[in-house]
């Protein structure tokens, strides 16, 4: 971890005013929050240990929260990139392929990861931050799935399934993060973003026509029951005449 240097230079940097190193930054905040807990760490604090000046910390962070999320901003920002580059031919694979790149930046760094997990579990105001991020995730896959549609099936759809593969990407995500010692589990990864994209992907997947469909009407059934004696053509004549609606008078 690197000291201030003389003549009010960053560790890193390129001189006074230069942005410091956001990893190292990240590193030693966790590190000190891990020790010290996160209330007694001061922003003083985190930029000691990581060789800057309190000026530049807050000009480049703000706060010990953002801090913390920085490295998470900076993935939201690349997968809103990839979202927008993507041809949109499969967007339900896209978005797939979106949830994997989140998850492999997770279990990258686990030295990173994990406390921050844990750390957010114990901090109710850092769980509230988590919350509202999983939200931006939510609104920008529904917005990519759902093409630009804002009722119908297909934004219905958008929003349920975009909602799902959150939900089973976090699923797999947190109860890795809980045994992080065990190798990181891409296949129920893949399971789990198969379950949740089943029936709505096939709905996404259908061309606009055929969403917009009306389901058919359900056929009538006549049921009708008379005496074993009764003659056949009675029968007819009577069920013939349930079945044909009356002549207009």
């Amino acid at each position: 971890m690197g000291q201030p240097t003389t003549g009010g230079g960053e560790a890193g940097g390129t001189g006074r005013g230069a942005a410091p190193d956001r990893g190292a930054v990240v590193a030693a905040a966790l590190r000190l929050f891990t020790e010290a807990g996160y209330e007694s760490t001061t922003m003083d604090d985190i930029a000691a240990a990581a060789g800057t000046s309190r000026r530049s910390l807050f000009r480049h962070f703000g706060s010990k929260e953002d801090i913390l999320f920085a490295e998470l901003d900076d993935l939201f920002a690349t997968v809103e990139r990839y979202l927008a580059a993507a041809p949109g031919d499969d967007p339900v694979a896209t978005v797939r392929t979106a949830a994997r790149m989140v998850f492999q930046r997770y279990a990258a760094d686990p030295a990173i990861t994990v406390p921050r997990f844990r750390l957010v579990r114990a901090v109710p105001r850092l769980r509230d931050r988590e919350i509202a991020m999983t939200a931006r995730y939510q609104r920008a896959f529904s917005r990519y799935l759902g093409g630009g549609a804002g009722t119908g099936p297909r934004a219905l759809a958008a929003e349920a399934l975009a909602a799902s593969v959150i939900a089973a990407h976090n699923h797999v995500l947190r109860s890795w993060l809980r045994s992080p010692a065990d190798p990181v589990p891409w296949h129920r990864f893949d399971e789990a973003m198969d379950f949740v994209t089943g029936s709505l992907g096939d709905l996404l997947r259908a061309p606009d026509d055929a969403r917009a469909r009306p389901a058919a009407e359900p056929q009538a059934v006549l049921v009708a029951v008379y005496p074993a004696r009764t003659p056949g053509a009675d029968v007819l004549s009577r069920v013939r005449a349930a079945l044909e609606p009356d002549d207009p008078a």
